[in-house]
């Protein structure tokens, strides 16, 4: 039984016990009469919790995390920020916490979308590029394309739509954010799909709508 403890640096195992290092956490020993005999029948897991998220390390990187914060929306002093106030747990979460677009954030993004009968090739073409060939970086980079905003949020889309763009292989996709709308030129081939989305995504700027 060990634990990591890391500050932007490789983890070094912190011991829970004696050995720990070696001894693999099964039903009939988490809770060992040492623990016990220490903290209590039910406070063992507690205390190595809290060993875990109270710990001088994480007390120094949650408060360098929060005076950056402070600082970016223009707050004065250790804690004076009226315009944090204006965000609930949900919205930073939204903002910061969704990370990029992984396979179920895919599966909900593509439950919502209609597709014009003249491009149903080149859509089933664009989920399958999505799902299996771009990572989840990529993905979230394309729904940012799409839609003016790189993750689903935790409301989801209501809508999406996949509508023919003008031209063929030679173009590029093009969207209407504001309408959550992506245009597909008639393309020949999955790869000719992939790497014209990929390029136009990698061309666009980094606005996105909040």
């Amino acid at each position: 039984m060990s634990r990591a403890v890391s500050l932007l640096k490789p983890a070094d195992p912190v011991r829970s016990s004696p050995g720990g290092a070696q001894i693999e956490v099964t039903d009939e020993n988490k809770d060992s009469p040492l623990d016990r005999r220490r903290f209590g029948d039910e406070q063992w897991l507690w205390h190595s919790l809290q060993q875990e998220l109270f710990s001088p390390e994480a007390e120094r990187a949650a408060d360098d995390f929060r005076q950056g914060l402070i600082h970016v929306l223009g707050g004065r002093g250790p804690s004076l920020c009226p315009l944090l106030f204006l965000f609930a747990p949900e919205d930073l979460i939204d903002l910061w916490g969704s990370g990029a677009l992984g396979k179920r954030e895919l599966a909900l993004w593509k439950s919502v979308c209609s597709v014009n009968s003249r491009i149903q090739q080149q859509a089933a073409w664009f989920w399958q590029v999505l799902e299996e060939e771009f990572d989840d970086e990529l993905r979230s980079k394309v729904l940012q394309f799409a839609t003016g905003t790189s993750s689903i949020g935790r409301d989801g889309l209501s809508a999406f739509r996949l509508e023919p763009g003008d031209g063929g292989d030679g173009r590029l996709p093009t969207a209407m954010t504001c309408g959550n709308l992506l245009q597909l030129p008639r393309y020949s081939s999955r790869q000719v799909l992939r790497q014209q989305l990929q390029t136009a995504v990698e061309s666009t700027g980094s606005f996105e709508m909040l």
